[in-house]
């Protein structure tokens, strides 16, 4: 009943929370380059003819860009096995466009229907989905009602809750238990999570614990950095070891590059959000550094002055960057509360890393690493000296970087464990 008077208010009040949100979207939009074109899609509203789209798909849902990295890793598994269509689903024109610009057959790119109940359906009609998959602990109300009174099993991958959004569940499970309730399976990342979803109503039966996708490094592949990259930091580089600052927030470009200067290293700088290349030029510059941006294409300067650093101010290349740095930096962790971003790139290209003290969204990771002596984690303040004393023994760091490798090793084959979840809710004659 309490589930039933919640969805009847969010059916009513969600379409005013979207008229309200509407310009801050138009305006975030402009920012990230995203195209107009496709965002009547939100609604449903495709420019793709009806007949020409695929049908009996595997619907993967995947809200921003770091959902869709690990959607697409675990769409190439699934290549791997099987060739049926997949959609795949996302809300953010960063995400659009590192799904678009993939080379994945037969997968269809879109912009994720708004939660309402006339556009998903909609939506799901067009594509008649086999299975809808979800990356992480995205449920939405309405797509998982409609989904069920269709008949069509939908399946929550690489799932993880942390202990503020326990609690915060915990205090409305009569409305969280009956919505995880549609789910016909949950691929939890470890066993903390699993107990987590527990405690909030998910059914325990459905509940898998699988591993991360994300940290699987043995479905990622080998990565070739490009001769360009390799060029370009030959050039600005010369002898100097390269620091790379793994998707920055605001203030930490500054930070890192500052520290770096101190041991003589470059700085090479790939932003979190792309759209804040001015702001972080600006920072930059007034430090007395030297930025040059890669999306401007300019000819690099003749004789570049040690304080030169260079932001990769592109999408999709973090980890080509990555396996040429000689440490790798982790954004969001020095300046931000409950902050972090994925260290896995650099630990799975064999780099030493360091961290900051707020890797809230990371902390079992981060934990596993500190029990092996695998990562370095400091304050602002002892950032200089953690890169000097890294560059100064690489026998040691190397010995840590090594651990770390093979400290991640629990999650792999997270991915293809994760496809065989979802396989046991296809028709037998979808199987490969």
């Amino acid at each position: 009943m309490i589930y039933r008077i919640f969805y009847i208010a969010y059916t009513l009040l969600y379409p005013f929370f979207l008229l309200v949100s509407l310009p801050g979207f138009f305006v975030k939009m402009q920012r990230r380059g995203g195209r107009m074109a496709d965002i009547w899609e939100r609604l449903s509203i495709f420019h793709v003819l009806l007949q020409q789209e695929p049908t009996g798909v595997i619907y993967v849902h995947a809200v921003s860009v770091g959902e869709v990295f690990i959607a697409l890793k675990w769409i190439r598994t699934l290549r791997t096995e099987c060739n049926l269509p997949v959609v795949l689903a996302t809300s953010t024109a960063t995400g659009l466009q590192v799904a678009k610009d993939t080379e994945i057959p037969n997968l269809r790119v879109l912009y994720s229907p708004v939660d309402i109940g006339w556009v998903v359906r909609r939506c799901m009609r067009r594509f008649s989905p086999r299975v809808v998959v979800l990356i992480e602990a995205e449920l939405w109300p309405a797509q998982a009602r409609i989904c069920r009174r269709m008949g069509v099993p939908m399946v929550m991958l690489n799932a993880r809750l942390s202990e503020r959004s326990e609690r915060r569940y915990a205090s409305v499970r009569s409305i969280t238990a009956p919505l995880f309730g549609h789910l016909s399976a949950l691929a939890s990342q470890n066993e903390r999570d699993a107990g987590r979803f527990a405690r909030i109503g998910v059914p325990s039966s459905i509940i898998h614990t699988i591993g991360s996708i994300k940290f699987d490094i043995q479905s990622s592949g080998p990565c070739e950095p490009r001769q360009e990259f390799r060029d370009i930091l030959h050039h600005l580089a010369g002898k100097r070891p390269v620091v790379l600052a793994a998707s920055t927030h605001p203030g930490e470009e500054l930070l890192i590059a500052s520290a770096s200067r101190k041991s003589n290293a470059f700085t090479l700088i790939v932003p979190r959000h792309m759209e804040r290349r001015d702001e972080v030029v600006r920072d930059l510059s007034s430090a007395g550094f030297s930025p040059i941006l890669r999306s401007e294409n300019a000819p690099l300067p003749e004789n570049p002055s040690p304080d030169t650093c260079y932001i990769a101010d592109t999408t999709g290349e973090l980890r080509e960057w990555t396996m040429l740095a000689d440490i790798v930096i982790i954004g969001k962790s020095f300046l931000q509360i409950k902050g972090g971003q994925n260290p896995v790139e650099a630990i799975s290209a064999r780099r030493p890393v360091i961290v900051g003290p707020h890797m809230e969204n990371f902390s079992d990771l981060v934990a596993q690493l500190q029990a092996v002596d695998g990562i370095v984690s400091c304050t602002a303040d002892e950032l200089p000296q953690k890169i000097a004393d890294i560059l100064a023994h690489p026998k040691q760091n190397a010995e840590r970087s090594e651990r770390a490798f093979l400290a991640t090793r629990l999650h792999d084959g997270a991915t293809l464990r994760s496809l065989r979840l979802v396989q046991e809710f296809l028709p037998v004659s979808s199987e490969p």
